[in-house]
């Protein structure tokens, strides 16, 4: 089974589903509310997890009600949490989410910055098939798309701004993945032509997500866009790190990239269908039913 490592942000998510975006300065009821877990690294793990993956996730939670709730969720989903450190002292990562009645989401996040995982130390042989990092942990992606790359296996990261503070890392990846506030937090537009000079910057494969249209592509030398597919999406809170995982765990299939971003195309437009966020994930089977009906 293929066994990914997985290393970010890790969060719980406070979801209110409401019919307008709220005005500056005004009361709103909402619609809908559930606490869920959120944060990059987590939701990308859980991804992987349910498409049939082995995955180990590596970051850092306080040691609060929210930190048990995560540690619960963790073991309940399959996800391997013995790199994930408990942060005495610290309140765990939390995002206020509102949803929109089109599905699209809006987030404030508090991250407290002690929370990083301590003494973490990756085994001399790379364990692992493929490392999926975001630019949460400058210090620890540079270590894990390192040590990836040495042993000859894809290191993929979740390019999210703020991304120059994660240069280092993003020079060692093998692919790098902005979603479109990324590309304009490291280009200073979002013009798809940039994409070619980023990808030959980075020495790496570069990508561009931009939600339901298609995913722009660059590997160096030649640019492709690959579509999305076609979707009512009811809640899209989630839908890149489900993206972010799936495209990781098809490259350890052996799948070449621009089928990778098809299969993580479908992946993510199975997530969008349900109101339920993360805890309504896509399996294998679900992906590939998609993939077959728009063959």
């Amino acid at each position: 089974m293929a066994r990914v490592i997985c290393a970010g942000l890790i969060t719980v998510d406070l979801v209110f589903e409401v019919t307008t975006f709220p005005n500056k300065g005004s009361k709103n009821e909402a619609a809908g509310l559930s606490l869920i877990t959120g944060g990059g690294a987590m939701n990308a793990a859980s991804a992987i997890a349910s498409l049939g993956g082995r995955v180990s996730l590596v970051g850092a939670i306080g040691d609060d009600m929210f930190g048990v709730l995560l540690r619960q969720k963790m073991a309940d989903r399959g996800v391997d949490d013995q790199y994930v450190t408990t942060v005495s002292g610290t309140t765990t990562s939390q995002s206020a989410n509102i949803i929109t009645r089109d599905g699209d989401r809006t987030i404030i996040n508090y991250r407290d910055a002690t929370l990083v995982p301590k003494y973490f130390n990756l085994q001399e042989t790379f364990p692992f098939d493929a490392a999926l990092v975001d630019t949460r942990w400058p210090d620890g992606a540079v270590k894990i798309v390192q040590a990836a790359r040495s042993a000859g296996k894809p290191a993929v990261i979740d390019a999210e701004a703020p991304v120059a503070v994660a240069e280092e890392a993003l020079m060692n990846a093998s692919h790098i993945i902005f979603s479109q506030q990324g590309f304009t937090d490291y280009t200073g537009n979002n013009d798809s032509s940039a994409l070619a000079e980023v990808a030959i910057h980075l020495g790496g494969w570069c990508a561009v997500t931009r939600g339901p249209l298609p995913v722009l592509c660059h590997d160096g030398n030649d640019f492709t866009e690959v579509p999305t597919f076609l979707t009512h999406a009811v809640n899209t809170l989630g839908a890149g790190d489900v993206w972010h995982g799936a495209f990781t765990l098809a490259l350890v299939h052996g799948y070449s990239e621009l089928n990778a971003v098809r299969w993580a195309n479908a992946a993510a437009s199975l997530k969008v269908r349900h109101p339920a966020a993360v805890e309504t994930l896509p399996t294998a089977k679900d992906v590939e039913m998609i993939l077959s009906q728009n063959s």
